[in-house]
């Protein structure tokens, strides 16, 4: 009778504390993010939409890559390699999203998947995950890049 008294009220703290974390979880957000990347380099404006925007994330800001590697080639169309863009809001708080991207060099199409890795000010505990898709531009050598995910 005891040992069952016991598993109740340990079962029981069990599903008091699962359910108070379930209420004080962050709830992810919706984010949507669009940059017209110039094939050269330096700094690109981004604009930001979705229920994260404006309450957890800037609308707009600029966006620089900070770190990757080179293109890997199959032989064929497709290169891979690793890319991080920092994001920048302004005011010292900015978040560092690192990616993988697939490149079709002969459509000029990208897709990814990306993770925020980093971040500093009020995004210093900033996470997120979520795909990218980029289509080439009307500008020769530019791709528009479209991010869609969940941050919190």
């Amino acid at each position: 009778m005891k040992k069952n008294r016991t598993l109740t009220i340990l079962i029981s703290l069990f599903m008091l504390a699962f359910n108070v974390s379930l209420v004080f979880a962050a709830p992810k957000l919706s984010l949507h993010i669009v940059v017209e990347e110039t094939i050269a380099g330096g700094s690109e404006a981004f604009i930001a939409s979705g229920s994260a925007v404006p309450g957890l994330i800037c609308a707009s800001g600029d966006v620089v890559e900070v770190g990757g590697t080179t293109p890997n080639s199959s032989g064929g169309p497709i290169e891979t390699f690793w890319v991080t863009k920092q994001f920048d809001c302004g005011g010292d708080n900015t978040f560092d999203v690192e990616m993988f991207v697939r490149l079709n060099t002969t459509t000029g199409y990208t897709k990814a998947k990306w993770n925020i890795v980093s971040g500093t000010g009020v995004y210093q505990n900033l996470q997120g995950k979520g795909k990218l898709v980029g289509t080439p531009s009307t500008t020769p050598g530019d791709i528009i890049d479209v991010y869609d995910g969940k941050v919190f």
